[in-house]
């Protein structure tokens, strides 16, 4: 092909993704890190919109970024810079396909041609499949985690079925929507709360757009990425530092309140790892996570909330948080409402914890997320940087639980979610009136500084 039908500065050209599984391939393209090998594969644009950005792509580009950066995301098996979370471990493209192929296979059809003991990396990691797959094995990969041709199948008719339940679903609400177009509203529709209305304009919204909302493979390694984030914050944050060892046990309401330090630090770990987070204006995330933390603080708990010993413990080096002071004071009906919207995330983690996780990102990024109003709440810099992220993840969360639980259970899931939400807002901006009620000038200047921040201390 000359250089005249595929000019090299044509403004309208693409690039395109290979998804291969070739070791021979990936390796050849790791060893060379020649970008051109991959520029040379173009296609023309057929349309005008070559200059519009695509949105998964820049989310997708941007993550590969920030795993470069941190170094946080190595291959545990060879050292190698790791795509992902896979099979429960962190892990290359290469050696993800590599434990793809030969895991379910006999141990015997391995031998060491050595002392079982050869040092894998990248350069050596395809000398000894024998070493190299008990390194996957003792990295923390799980066979079971690989989907057998009959699971396959079963995911891929539930696939179909929830497209199905989706567009079915989709044809009966817009007929149902033109039945109430031609009649009157009666007067129970007077009587509904805020929060009804709410809910209400937020599931017509969502069941009136067309429900082909699947997620796609690059969706699917997203949502696994930043479960991976969320594990690494505890390793993170305790490299960073913390104000308060999680081992010490707290005995006094001042020293309780000084623990939950370990926490916020953790999830400010979590959200550091977030590309899109760490691109918005430095002063626009200073108040995001000063007036939304929280609120987000509380609803992260049920992630680390064990029920059987009834204990809130996020690592198993902690001891579990001291909750003896919590009805003393905030009193029997708090106590009780805030163990009623707990109860509902506990659920709801406990069903998938993925849509918490993708929750709390949502949540963080909430302008004015608050009910009760604060004056003092400054405009952000840039507003809709914010925003946009924030649709992203709303739309991440939405597809991800539609293509997991199904459209129906999606719509009961998603307002489910924000009526509990809203509650637990009301319920932390009194409990946290409470604490500053409680609070003298001697134990704020005894508060460390982020506990100061995060209960808006000036």
């Amino acid at each position: 092909m000359s250089s005249n039908a595929w000019p090299t500065t044509d403004p309208k050209r693409k690039r395109i993704m290979i998804i291969t599984a070739d070791e021979n391939i990936l390796d050849q393209i790791e060893k060379s890190n020649n970008v051109s090998l991959l520029k040379q594969i173009v296609i023309p644009s057929e349309d005008n919109n070559s200059e519009k950005p695509d949105k998964q792509s820049k989310a997708k580009s941007s993550c590969e970024k920030n795993k470069t950066k941190d170094g946080s995301l190595t291959c545990v098996v060879c050292g190698s810079p790791a795509s992902g979370y896979n099979f429960s471990a962190i892990v290359c493209e290469s050696c993800k396909a590599f434990f793809r192929r030969n895991a379910r296979k006999d141990p015997a059809a391995f031998r060491c041609m050595y002392k079982d003991d050869c040092q894998i990396t990248f350069q050596t990691r395809r000398n000894c499949p024998a070493c190299r797959l008990s390194k996957c094995f003792n990295s923390g990969m799980q066979r079971d985690r690989l989907l057998t041709v009959e699971q396959k199948a079963a995911k891929r008719r539930q696939i179909e079925e929830n497209r199905n339940l989706a567009l079915n679903s989709n044809s009966k609400i817009n007929e149902q929507e033109f039945q109430l177009s031609s009649s009157t509203f009666s007067d129970d529709l007077l009587m509904l709360t805020e929060t009804d209305i709410l809910l209400t304009d937020f599931t017509d919204l969502l069941s009136s757009q067309p429900q082909q909302t699947l997620l796609s493979p690059e969706d699917l390694q997203r949502v696994e990425t930043i479960s991976c984030f969320y594990q690494n914050r505890i390793e993170l944050a305790a490299r960073n530092g913390l104000p308060w060892d999680p081992s010490m046990h707290a005995q006094t309401f001042l020293d309780v309140l000084n623990s939950h330090s370990v926490s916020v630090m953790r999830l400010l770990s979590f959200f550091k790892q977030i590309p899109e987070f760490n691109q918005l204006n430095v002063d626009d995330k200073v108040t995001l996570i000063k007036y939304n933390l929280l609120t987000v603080l509380g609803i992260n708990s049920a992630l680390s909330y064990n029920i059987e010993t009834q204990q809130l413990i996020e690592s198993d080096s902690d001891l579990p948080s001291n909750v003896q002071y919590f009805r003393v004071l905030h009193g029997y009906n708090i106590s009780m409402q805030t163990t009623k919207i707990f109860g509902a995330f506990l659920n709801i983690a406990k069903r998938d914890r993925k849509i918490i996780e993708l929750t709390v990102i949502i949540l963080i990024l909430t302008k004015g997320f608050s009910v009760i109003s604060d004056h003092d709440e400054p405009l952000l810099n840039d507003i809709m940087s914010a925003h946009r992220v924030q649709n992203d993840y709303t739309e991440l969360l939405w597809k991800y639980m539609e293509t997991t639980h199904g459209y129906k259970q999606a719509v009961d899931l998603f307002s489910e979610l924000i009526r509990h939400v809203i509650s637990w807002q009301v319920v932390y901006e009194q409990m946290r009136n409470n604490i500053l009620r409680t609070l003298s000038p001697e134990d704020i200047g005894e508060l460390v500084p982020i506990m100061k921040s995060t209960l808006r201390i000036s």
